[in-house]
């Protein structure tokens, strides 16, 4: 009886081995490589257009090779709408110099449309802000900088990139293609390299900001946040949503202000500069900073290491940084929890 346990044991134990091996062989044969980016990207003639500027520009490498990125890929429709064709990027000539500035700002603009590591739409939504391969250009002619942010969310069905095409953006109208080397959302627009106010416009925490900065009295500050370039770019410390709520409530900061007072607070909000983690001086762990703001004379402190934000309120109520460096392309922004005071 022993014997035969043992014969029934071993028949056991070579049956399952063989079915794991079988097992093995089979989904062996059952795995395809994935497709690169660029691959899928020539495999659809919806995508003709962006294959072209891919090439042109020289990216067509970079999206072929192995990696991890995450490209959100513009139809021939919403390159067609940018006034962007085939025959336009084609006809181009690099040793033309006119048509190598065209190139070089087609290159940026494509790579305003690449996050580096393979990331899909759940995690974009989570996170809301992340840096392109696009950057802020300090010069004309600066071929490397700060990265520029692009914004995701999601306020009704739709998945929003920068607030949608209204604002220089996007819509993900087909997401999570896995390629081999990263992963493709298709969306419905060409994205424009975000400004300043496209920033402050994207974010649904910023509408409060917004919406004074867009009103008839404060036009001119408006017209200094467009007015501004790479090379003279202008950072914004900007309040949040829940900041001009307490600001504007019973006792708070802004009630009773004239429009003249609110465009000297705006003022003092701004500065001409891009400050950012990547400026050497922009924030510093070993002394407080000085910031000289737009409002003449005035100033405010940002602390060493805790970064808080001490302004010209008695008794002091420091500001909170909340979100750092959203860069843009004529400037950067800061986001805080208080309206700074100033008067």
């Amino acid at each position: 009886m022993k014997i035969k346990n043992q014969i029934l044991y071993f028949v056991t134990i070579l049956a399952v081995v063989l079915m794991t091996f079988s097992c093995t062989n089979d989904d062996t044969k059952d795995v395809v490589k994935l497709p690169s980016i660029l691959e899928i990207a020539k495999a659809d003639p919806n995508f003709s257009i962006l294959v072209d500027a891919l090439k042109k520009t020289g990216l067509d490498v970079t999206l072929g090779n192995p990696g991890s990125y995450t490209v959100f890929a513009p139809t021939n429709a919403a390159f067609t709408a940018a006034g962007i064709t085939s025959a336009s990027i084609n006809s181009l000539n690099p040793l033309v110099s006119a048509d190598a500035i065209i190139i070089a700002n087609l290159k940026l603009s494509l790579q305003n449309h690449v996050i580096g590591v393979g990331t899909r739409t759940s995690d974009l939504l989570e996170v809301g802000y992340y840096k392109t391969f696009g950057y802020y250009k300090s010069t004309t002619t600066a071929t490397s900088g700060a990265n520029l942010n692009i914004y995701f969310n999601k306020p009704a069905a739709d998945i929003l990139i920068n607030g949608g095409s209204a604002n220089g953006g996007a819509k993900i109208i087909k997401e999570n293609v896995d390629a081999s080397n990263g992963v493709v959302h298709v969306i419905d627009a060409v994205l424009l390299l975000p400004t300043i106010v496209n920033q402050i416009a994207a974010n649904p925490s910023l509408t409060s900001l917004l919406g004074l900065v867009k009103s008839a009295p404060q036009a001119s500050v408006l017209a200094t946040l467009n007015a501004a370039t790479g090379v003279a770019p202008v950072s914004v410390f900007a309040p949040n949503n829940d900041a001009f709520t307490a600001a504007s409530g019973t006792g708070g900061y802004l009630v009773g202000k004239t429009d003249a007072d609110i465009t000297k607070i705006l003022n003092y909000h701004l500065e001409k500069s891009n400050r950012v983690a990547a400026s050497t001086t922009a924030f510093s762990t070993s002394a407080d900073i000085t910031v000289t703001t737009l409002f003449p004379t005035y100033t405010f402190v940002i602390t060493k290491s805790t970064l808080k934000i001490v302004d010209k309120s008695a008794p002091a109520v420091n500001a909170n940084a909340k979100v750092l460096n959203i860069q843009g392309s004529n400037g950067s922004i800061q986001i805080t929890d208080k309206v700074l005071q100033s008067l």
